[in-house]
């Protein structure tokens, strides 16, 4: 398989062509039950890239721009960039056909040329559908003359078809995933290593990321906080200069990435001994990551899967900025995925609050999180819990090695 790719092919994370035509093929018998021509799938170097997961789950590329996806036929990606659409060539054996430049005249001039000009076109757009975290776009000015040029087709928003297919891993995408979970013991043995009073914080983040792309990761969500007490949950980069000192929490939201596929950790430090507010909200959320990783299996309804995390949580009398599970794989959130919500939580009118009517399966896999604080004592801090679920025949398998206890340091 690999024999035809040059050497910077050869030395990536690889799927075989098996796994492509299982993927292919599961994506055009729904296109054929939908009676949908083609598709055209937007993409984006958002998010840590994952607002191009759905070109990448179906081309084996992280290209900027759009794919012409047909039902019947080789498909088309135009990437964004001249610069970089030759290195995609070269980097993968899914697809032969890539160009630069995905301007919608000559996505237009392609699809008449398919003879599919007053066919069924659906439309996938970047970023989330069915998770509702960051919203699906597509780009206004290029759909506008995608609709002027083709007057006779019939568009149609086709994102739920993808996320439907990327709910359930395949063998190939576990292993993906349990590659990456090496990554994510290694960010967190970074910490361990690295967080010492006197220390910036930013060193510390750079340790983490290192640890990902230093192993041959890829470019990854990090969040974190720092102090006595950090504030809520964790943030985004940039990171501080300030250094560590003793009695810091650190606590963390982060992911590693291996090839494309994350794996979700939550976890939370000290330096030194904790206070006891601290040590209390942790085992609240420690019962709450037990209690709720124990229903994970296949054909319990979703539902009380949320319900076996909140519970225990709501009944200290604890509050969260986040409980719940979230689909994991090309990117995060994917469906199914509830964090919000519930007594005790924020945010009742997002779209990551409400609870889909679904029955877990085996091989769906989900980033834990249990961001628990306590507002009689103070609504300002708290501590972070979490990691990566697969469920299989056997039940739930904690896909790394990192504890599940607060780690003192």
């Amino acid at each position: 398989m690999e024999k035809n790719l040059p050497p910077i092919g050869r030395n990536l994370p690889r799927f075989s062509l098996e796994e492509r035509d299982r993927r292919w093929g599961r994506l055009r018998e729904k296109m054929a039950a939908g009676q949908i021509d083609c598709l055209l799938i937007w993409s984006s170097n958002a998010t840590y890239n994952m607002s191009s997961a759905n070109m990448r789950y179906l081309t084996h590329t992280d290209s900027t721009g759009v794919c012409l996806f047909p039902r019947v036929g080789e498909p088309v990606i135009y990437s964004g960039y001249l610069h970089v659409y030759v290195y995609q060539t070269v980097m993968q054996d899914w697809v032969k056909d890539i160009r630069p430049v995905p301007s919608p005249e000559n996505i237009i001039r392609e699809i008449k040329e398919r003879g599919l000009e007053r066919g069924t076109i659906g439309v996938i757009g970047f970023g989330g559908s069915l998770a509702r975290w960051y919203p699906e776009i597509v780009p206004y000015g290029a759909h506008t003359r995608l609709l002027k040029g083709l007057p006779e087709a019939n568009f149609v928003n086709a994102s739920w078809v993808l996320d439907e297919l990327r709910m359930i891993k395949s063998a190939e995408e576990i292993k993906r995933l349990d590659e990456a979970a090496v990554l994510a013991y290694a960010m967190f043995e970074a910490v361990v290593k690295v967080a010492r009073p006197g220390v910036k914080e930013c060193e510390v983040w750079g340790a983490m990321l290192h640890a990902c792309v230093g192993n041959g990761g890829e470019d990854t969500m990090i969040m974190l906080d720092s102090g006595s007490p950090p504030l809520l949950h964790g943030r985004m980069s940039p990171a501080t200069s300030r250094p560590l000192k003793k009695g810091d929490m650190i606590i963390t939201e982060y992911h590693s990435n291996y090839g494309g596929y994350t794996i979700a950790v939550e976890h939370t430090f000290s330096l030194g001994k904790p206070a006891k507010e601290f040590l209390a909200m942790h085992r609240v959320a420690e019962t709450a990551f037990s209690h709720g990783v124990s229903k994970m299996r296949p054909g319990a309804v979703y539902g009380d899967v949320i319900e076996a995390f909140r519970s225990p949580v709501r009944e200290a009398g604890l509050a969260y900025v986040e409980i719940g599970i979230c689909g994991h794989g090309l990117s995060s959130p994917e469906f199914p995925s509830t964090v919000f919500g519930g007594e005790g939580g924020i945010w009742h009118e997002h779209g990551l609050a409400q609870i889909p009517v679904v029955k877990l399966q085996e091989n769906m896999v989900f980033g834990t999180n249990m961001d628990v604080h306590n507002p009689a004592w103070n609504a300002n801090t708290g501590i972070m819990l979490g990691d990566t679920i697969h469920v299989t025949s056997d039940g739930p398998r904690q896909m790394t090695k990192i504890p599940v206890e607060m780690t003192v340091i």
